[in-house]
């Protein structure tokens, strides 16, 4: 049986008990500043480690909150070592209080991120900045949209909400007039293929198959003031699972590159 939650902790663990002599060896003597730089070599190495093990947790297994643990555990476990570095303590600081303010763990661990990112950057030796070649660098690509927003897991949740929600909402008038009926089947596919759609235009790993949205829509006279109160349901199902304000509106933004695919003007 797995523990996600507890993996990514228990790791950070493992990667920190590198630095246990460096730890013992200042609190034996002051650091002078040949200690403090091997110091910052070692801390810079372990986060090589910590960031790819982070991002593989996050793509690869889809253990968000473990990778959040991971950065948890790490960033808390070398805040008291970065004394000689007081803005990066402030980083790590900034980081938590960004994370904090975070409803999905996903997010909370990019926000950690960008602290490692910093650490990293700052801590680089001279020799390494010239030297390292680009394959020994961690994994340090931007996240996607898709990602940003919870990945498959909760942009189902989103596209669920908002197609409930835009159902009983006489403003959007979901089956034209009692034309187009939706059992239980038909909701279930039309949510499918909105999560597909959603993860096309985001960067996301499934790909839209079906008709294009002027071919879907043909015929069934969609008003703008329609469009815009289903963007409305949109907005506030993505508001209401933990997306960005500036996520949000890149979703709306694709949403609205549709428009005149979907609204039929007389």
């Amino acid at each position: 049986m797995r523990f996600p939650a507890c993996q990514g902790f228990v790791t950070a663990c493992i990667l920190c008990l590198g630095l246990t002599g460096a730890i013992r060896a200042q609190e034996r003597q002051p650091a002078r500043i040949d200690q403090q730089k091997d110091l910052d070599k070692q801390i810079y190495t372990l986060l090589k480690d910590v960031i790819n093990k982070g991002a593989d947790l996050y793509t690869k297994e889809g253990d968000r909150a473990g990778c959040y643990r991971l950065y948890e555990g790490s960033l808390m476990t070398l805040r008291p070592l970065l004394a000689h570095h007081p803005d990066l303590q402030k980083a790590i600081d900034a980081s938590f209080a960004k994370a904090e303010q975070e409803k999905l763990v996903g997010n909370r661990a990019f926000a950690l991120r960008e602290a490692l990112d910093k650490m990293r950057t700052e801590l680089k030796p001279a020799q390494a900045q010239k030297t390292a070649p680009a394959a020994a660098q961690p994994n340090t690509r931007p996240p996607t949209l898709w990602q940003r927003l919870g990945g498959e897991q909760n942009v189902t949740r989103v596209i669920a909400d908002f197609v409930d929600r835009a159902a009983k909402d006489p403003k959007v008038n979901f089956d034209r007039n009692g034309k187009y009926k939706f059992d239980a089947a038909k909701l279930a596919d039309l949510k499918k293929k909105l999560v597909a759609m959603i993860s096309e235009a985001s960067g996301g790993p499934l790909k839209y198959t079906g008709k294009s949205m002027k071919e879907v829509h043909k015929g069934m006279g969609v008003t703008d003031a329609e469009f815009d109160a289903l963007a409305a349901h949109l907005k506030k199902a993505l508001e209401d699972h933990g997306a960005r304000p500036a996520d949000v509106a890149a979703v709306l933004k694709a949403v609205g590159n549709t428009r005149a695919d979907i609204v039929e003007r007389k």
